[in-house]
């Protein structure tokens, strides 16, 4: 296969998943977590419990706001993934990875045999 026919193919791919429904569904879910009428309450705390645990994990354990900077991270993040938001765009994230799965498995298969060393051309098998 001729690299242009692999870039073309590669975006015909793109263009496929973007136009199927479990795209869709999961644009739809991610716009509804992260928009206006998203968990925005739960996404602030979340941001903000990330943010002061940040530079005390960066010092480590032995930090004596470790402990309770952790578990405001860990109350916050339990409150978002606990909407209904969240848990629909983990849904639909898992959907559209179960597809991704079998494209990627291809295309590394397609580079792999364009690996450097190998004794078959890209994609065309055995020279003559």
């Amino acid at each position: 296969m001729e690299r242009t026919d692999i870039a073309i193919e590669a975006w015909r791919t793109v263009d496929e998943i973007r136009n199927s429904p479990a795209y869709g569904a999961y644009a739809e879910a991610r716009d509804r977590l992260l928009g206006p009428d998203g968990p925005t309450a739960e996404r602030t705390a979340f941001e903000a419990a990330k943010a002061a645990y940040e530079p005390v994990a960066a010092v480590g354990r032995h930090h004596p706001d470790f402990k309770s900077r952790a578990a405001e991270l860990s109350a916050a993040k339990a409150a978002l993934y606990a909407t209904p938001a969240y848990r629909r765009y983990r849904e639909t994230l898992a959907e559209i990875n179960a597809i991704f799965e079998p494209i990627g498995a291809e295309i590394r298969a397609i580079l792999d045999s364009c690996r450097a060393g190998t004794t078959t051309h890209c994609g065309k098998g055995a020279p003559k």
